[in-house]
Order: C-alpha cells, then sequence, then structure tokens
C-alpha cells in the first residue's frame, strides 16, 4: 500500500563544527511519501521525505538567519505494540549548492512523541569539517 501526503516540520538542531559550536532553529515544509508493510499488529514503511528549509535562529556562520536549503531523506520506519523506530539519512544543499549529510535513529516513538539521535556530517563547501549531534524529543517533530 503507498500513501503520500503532505507535512510541515519544525525541527530544533544542536550542531558543531570545527572552531565553532552552536545551535540553529529551522522551519521546513514539504512532502513524504510513505510505502507500508502491513503485518497484522506491527508495520513496516520506507520513507522518502523531500523538504526545504528556513533557518529563522541560529548563531552558526554557516546556518545564517534567512538561509534557505532543500533535503530529501530516506528512512525506514517499524512500529509494533504501537511503539514506532527506525532511521535514516537525509541530504541537505544551500543555494550554494553545499552539502552536509544528517543521520538519524528514531527510538521509543509513540503517538505524538518522537525520540531519538541525529548526526550532522558536513561534505563540501562552507559544512566541509562540520560535525555535530542533537538529541530529538517530542517538541522537536510536533
Amino acid at each position: 500500500m503507498k500513501k503520500t501526503f503532505a507535512a510541515i516540520f519544525c525541527l530544533i538542531s544542536v550542531t558543531s563544527a570545527f572552531a565553532e559550536s552552536g545551535q540553529f532553529e529551522v522551519l521546513s515544509g514539504g512532502s513524504v511519501s510513505v510505502v507500508s508493510n502491513d503485518f497484522g499488529s506491527s508495520n513496516f514503511s520506507i520513507t522518502n521525505v523531500r523538504y526545504t528549509n528556513r533557518v529563522i535562529s541560529s548563531n552558526l556562520s554557516f546556518f545564517g538567519v534567512g538561509t534557505i536549503n532543500t533535503s530529501q531523506c530516506l528512512g525506514t520506519l517499524s512500529s509494533e505494540n504501537s511503539k514506532t523506530t527506525g532511521g535514516g539519512t537525509c541530504l541537505g544543499t544551500d543555494t550554494d549548492g553545499d552539502k552536509w549529510r544528517l543521520n538519524y535513529t528514531r527510538t521509543d516513538s509513540t503517538g505524538q512523541t518522537v525520540f531519538g539521535v541525529a548526526e550532522l556530517i558536513g561534505l563540501t563547501g562552507k559544512f566541509a569539517n562540520a560535525k555535530g549531534a542533537a538529541t530529538m524529543n517530542k517538541k522537536d517533530w510536533y
């Protein structure tokens, strides 16, 4: 079964970089495509998320306020007994073409709560030496 729907996300991330550390907050909107296999009391899904981000708060030079970038995330979700776990990877690109990767793992998620960890890894340009981690909790996703 394939389901496609639009989603709006508000994501608060914390990152640190070579000789710089800080926080940034983005407002995101885009689409989510989910392909699910239902196994009765459990469900396994493959997700493809495409969205545009606008930085609304930041104290990092490489994520300036007003900066716009795009991301695509591929991941999996497994639900069993009302508990959801999963993970995936996102590729982000800013308007200059500079790229970063975000790896995430969702653990112990139920209903409207999401818990897990995310790791940002800079790939090119201004993000080349950026590295950092964030803890996700309910307010980060809903």
